[in-house]
């Protein structure tokens, strides 16, 4: 079967995440003629397909795109990518264009763990695109996707081709994927790369819809259930979060523009366009006294300083629940990262995508949390 694929081939990982899942069907409309190569851990090949399904049934991909697409069984954690080398051999000589998207997210991850999971996959992944890149000089690109939070701790303007100043890390996960995109850097004059970095992913920019809940979201859900009454964190704080489809539809065009080979790009709201977090817990808060049924409705939430909040903690007065979340994020909301985006939006808006305001995709997300969280069917369409 594989011997009948055409040449120019995407080979796309991490299509079952977050991302992965929203940048399959853009990937079908982009490239219209391709044929796209997907690489999924799984127990057998059934269950390879089965997450191939469930991914491009929460996107809504067509069926009718299915014959488009290859799911192989394989590990981008593994020097072979977990594929027979024949396999690997075929691919290299008919890929046209990585993506890389395959990620281990955990915060709470230890360090060797992330960089299994960040750095050796880069590794295998660069590996792969060197013997594209030897069967057919200059027919491959590599489209790698990082963080904009490979920042680190550090403050002030933080520039796309800044990368490692010497600074340190919040978490594993933020040194590991550093680590990786120096990599990714130290093969740009081998190969073709585009480099992106998303901040915080939340839901689509209408629908608010979005695979996996991360941070703000994950805050949210556990406001639902009662389980937040108080937030360690100033209100005028704006914390970057960006809707996961700009993201999408941003790494499709720009992976299909001459011009952009070589940048790296910050796919962030920056600061100036940021929610803080008091109109967060705002919109979140008129989102629950909507839908929420009154007797299950949570108090709002209330902002106090982290000392004060520290000792509430000391007395038993915080949830466990929240209390591990707050040790993945506390962070991310503690101070504001300023990322540099105008240049990143200028060029994306010469291709018709332009980020909507921060205030109604928030709204879009928090309206879709707490939909699924307390079973309301959404509005059918007229």
């Amino acid at each position: 079967m594989l011997d009948t694929l055409p040449e120019n081939l995407i080979f796309l990982t991490g299509v079952t995440g977050a991302v992965g899942t929203e940048l399959l069907p853009r990937l079908l409309q982009r490239y219209p003629h391709a044929t796209i190569v997907t690489l999924i851990r799984g127990k057998d090949q059934a269950d390879v397909e089965a997450r191939l399904t469930s991914s491009m049934a929460f996107a809504e991909a067509g069926t009718n795109q299915r014959k488009r697409i290859v799911a192989l069984k394989g590990d981008v954690s593994q020097p072979s990518l977990g594929l027979d080398e024949p396999v690997l051999a075929l691919l290299a000589r008919k890929t046209g264009q990585i993506f890389h998207l395959a990620a281990n997210v955990r915060f709470n991850a230890g360090l060797e763990e992330s960089r299994q999971a960040n750095v050796e996959s880069t590794r295998a992944i660069l590996r792969f695109a060197r013997n594209c890149h030897l069967s057919h000089p200059g027919g491959v690109r590599l489209n790698y996707i990082s963080t904009a939070y490979v920042a680190g701790n550090r403050r002030g303007p933080l520039l796309e081709r800044e990368l490692n100043c010497g600074h340190t890390f919040w978490n594993s996960y933020e040194q590991s994927k550093m680590e990786a995109e120096e990599l990714v850097r130290a093969a740009e004059p081998e190969v073709p790369i585009t480099i992106y970095r998303p901040s915080q992913i939340i839901g689509t920019a209408e629908a608010g819809k979005v695979r996996k809940l991360f941070g703000f979201l994950e805050f949210l859900k556990l406001t639902c259930t009662g389980k937040i009454r108080l937030l360690p964190a100033s209100p005028e704080t704006r914390t970057d979060m960006i809707p996961v489809d700009y993201v999408c539809d941003a790494i499709a065009y720009l992976s299909g523009e001459k011009d952009t080979v070589g940048h790296t790009y910050h796919l962030a709201a920056g600061l100036q366009r940021s929610t803080s977090l008091g109109e967060v817990v705002e919109i979140a808060y008129r989102i629950l006294q909507e839908y929420a049924p009154s007797e299950q409705l949570p108090k709002r939430p209330e902002f106090i300083p982290v000392d004060v909040f520290e000792q509430h903690a000391v007395d038993g007065k915080v949830h466990k629940s929240f209390s591990g979340l707050l040790q993945l994020y506390q962070t991310y909301m503690s101070y504001e990262r300023d990322f540099e985006v105008d240049a990143t939006m200028a060029r994306l808006a010469r291709g018709g995508i332009v980020l909507a305001p921060m205030n109604d995709v928030v709204h879009a997300s928090a309206l879709y949390v707490v939909r699924q969280h307390f079973g309301i069917p959404d509005p059918v369409p007229a």
